[in-house]
């Protein structure tokens, strides 16, 4: 289930550009989905067989990102359970400042829906990324639920 405090455009996915070729893939909601929330494949199995000819718009089933490692795109209209949503893997979006975000930086999500910089943890010479890249930003902006920053995703 979507964290009941995403925090994202209240206007729902805001394209700036596309890249020039729409990069899209269509899923099956597996909870209610709004758009402009980011989403990440569910942990279901079996979704996909090895033959082409049997794949189905909707055999991806995707949830809200709730793990600050897992991100598949941004969802680009809203969707009920077991209804179709479309996500965007890449484009420029409008997207909620949950922490600093630098123009030029690496940004990743905050699993409720804001982005911020993508920080490296760890106290050895080799750190560990806790959270993953979903782009970079284009515009640098404060945190705060009302501040947003335009987001170049490229997952």
């Amino acid at each position: 289930m979507a964290s009941a405090s995403q925090i994202t455009n209240p206007l729902g996915a805001q394209v700036i550009g596309d890249g020039g070729t729409p990069r899209t893939f269509t899923a099956t909601a597996r909870e209610v989905i709004s758009g402009g929330f980011l989403v990440q494949v569910s942990g279901a199995t079996n979704d996909v067989g090895s033959d082409v000819s049997s794949f189905a718009n909707g055999d991806i089933q995707v949830i809200g990102a709730q793990d600050v490692k897992l991100c598949n795109g941004i969802a680009l209209n809203n969707a009920g359970s077991n209804e179709l949503v479309t996500v965007a893997t890449r484009g420029d979006y409008l997207m909620n400042a949950g922490a600093i975000v630098s123009g030029g930086a690496l940004v990743s999500h905050n699993a409720s829906g804001a982005v911020g910089n993508l920080l490296a943890t760890g106290s050895t010479a080799v750190t560990n990324l806790d959270n993953a890249s979903i782009g970079r930003a284009k515009t640098t902006s404060a945190s705060g639920t009302s501040s947003f920053a335009l987001v170049s995703l490229n997952i």
